[in-house]
C-alpha cells in the first residue's frame, strides 16, 4: 500500500467546528448568546406589529418567530463574531472635530489684545525683539 498525500483544504463548516470546539465555555459564548437573542427579539416583534392581523394573537405569532429566527442568528453571530471584530479594528476611523474647551480666565492672544489696544489708546509704541538682560543683579 502506497501513501497517497492528499492536500486536505478544510472546508468553512470544519474551520467553523473547530473554533467551537477551542472555545467550550459558556463565558465565550454568552455575549453572542445575549446580543443575538436581544436583536432578533426586538426585530420580530416589531415585524409581527407592523404585519396584518397583529393585534389577534400577537404574543403567541411573536414568540414562535422569535424561537425560529434565534437559534439562526446565534451561531451567526457567534462565528461571525471575531472575524468583523477584526475587520472592524482595521477600518479607520472616522476624523470627528473635537469640541473646543474654554476654561475661563484670560487666554495668552486675550492678553496679547488687550496689551495693543491699551498701547495704541495711550500712543505708545510697543518694543518687540528685545532680549531680556541676564544679568539681575544691576537691578
Amino acid at each position: 500500500m502506497s501513501a497517497v498525500s492528499h492536500s486536505f483544504h478544510p472546508s468553512l463548516l470544519d474551520q467553523a467546528a473547530s473554533f467551537v470546539r477551542r472555545s467550550r465555555s459558556l463565558a465565550s459564548m454568552l455575549p453572542s448568546l445575549v446580543l443575538s437573542g436581544l436583536i432578533t427579539l426586538v426585530i420580530t416583534a416589531v415585524m409581527q406589529a407592523m404585519g396584518p392581523g397583529a393585534a389577534e394573537g400577537f404574543f403567541g405569532a411573536w414568540m414562535e418567530s422569535w424561537l425560529i429566527a434565534w437559534p439562526i442568528a446565534f451561531p451567526v453571530t457567534y462565528l461571525a463574531g471575531p472575524a468583523l471584530f477584526r475587520l472592524a479594528a482595521r477600518a479607520p476611523a472616522a476624523a470627528v472635530p473635537m469640541p473646543v474647551r474654554r476654561t475661563p480666565g484670560l487666554a495668552f492672544n486675550d492678553i496679547l489684545d488687550a496689551s495693543q489696544r491699551v498701547t495704541e489708546r495711550n500712543g505708545l509704541s510697543a518694543l518687540r525683539g528685545l532680549k531680556p538682560n541676564p544679568d539681575f543683579s544691576a537691578v
